[in-house]
């Protein structure tokens, strides 16, 4: 595919400008795959990466707070480089663990791809409901087709200020409902959001981060980066072989543990 542009994107602002080496830099490792930085402010970052090619826009004061302005604006300033595709990260807590299919190969002929959130289903104004609320924070695009799509999104926040994080109820009130044809959903492993060895009530904790591509959790940023090898796949233990048929008193008790404990394998 080496006629066919392609680019990783984020836009920053404030002190995240000069960290791009703690975090988005880690997507240097697939070469196929330009770096750029859009800053929004007065100035671009004293630390410049020379894998990264920074653009420097001002703020718009139209989206009334600047997590706004960044989270809107990132998905319409992948019109302003030549790229046929682009993946569009946060800049502050997103990691490149492993090494990526080319973006047409993950979007499979769609306009948009995404990862569904930790709690997919939830109430959207339009479609009412849907179990495929996708996070804002890894999506992927073909610029081309996924012109209008942006377009409506930009609008839609640009209408009404919800909270300073609605970029994200927008981009799903608009996918989910009207271009849900368009939408690959892809594995979580591309957008990954579990807590590394830390517990947080109403998350999953895990130990490992083999078969991850896309780490995305910035409390666990540096336990993940204290992670020597990670493989290409997770491991799948065998379960424990069962060498008659189980009565029904065994039965509640498996189910039972099998609640408690949905990663026993005996």
């Amino acid at each position: 595919m080496s006629s066919i542009k392609q680019a990783v994107v984020t836009i920053v602002y404030g002190k995240v400008t000069e960290e791009l080496d703690q975090t988005f830099i880690t997507f240097s490792r697939n070469p196929f795959l330009q770096l750029h930085a859009f800053v929004i402010g007065d100035k671009l970052p004293d630390k410049q990466l020379p894998q990264i090619t920074y653009h420097l826009r001002p703020p718009d004061p139209s989206f009334s707070h600047p997590l706004r302005d960044a989270d809107f604006r990132r998905w319409i300033f992948i019109d302003e480089i030549d790229v046929d595709y682009a993946l569009v990260v946060d800049g502050k807590d997103v990691l490149c663990l492993g090494d990526l299919p080319e973006l047409p190969t993950l979007l499979r002929g769609a306009a948009v791809g995404g990862c569904v959130e930790h709690n997919g289903g939830r109430p959207i104004i339009g479609q009412q409901y849907t179990s495929n609320y996708i996070n804002g924070g890894v999506t992927f695009w073909n610029v081309r087709d996924s012109y209008p799509i942006r377009q409506e999104i930009l609008a839609r926040g640009k209408t009404r200020f919800r909270n300073p994080a609605d970029d994200q109820v927008a981009l799903n009130e608009v996918i989910n409902t009207r271009y849900y044809d368009q939408l690959c959903i892809l594995p979580c492993q591309y957008n990954y959001r579990a807590y590394l060895n830390i517990k947080q009530r109403g998350w999953p904790t895990v130990t490992h981060l083999d078969g991850i591509k896309i780490y995305h959790n910035y409390t666990c940023l540096n336990e993940a980066r204290k992670l020597m090898h990670i493989k290409d796949k997770a491991t799948l233990p065998p379960l424990k072989l069962d060498t008659g048929p189980i009565p029904s008193s065994q039965q509640k008790w498996r189910q039972l543990r099998y609640r408690l404990n949905p990663l026993a394998t005996d």
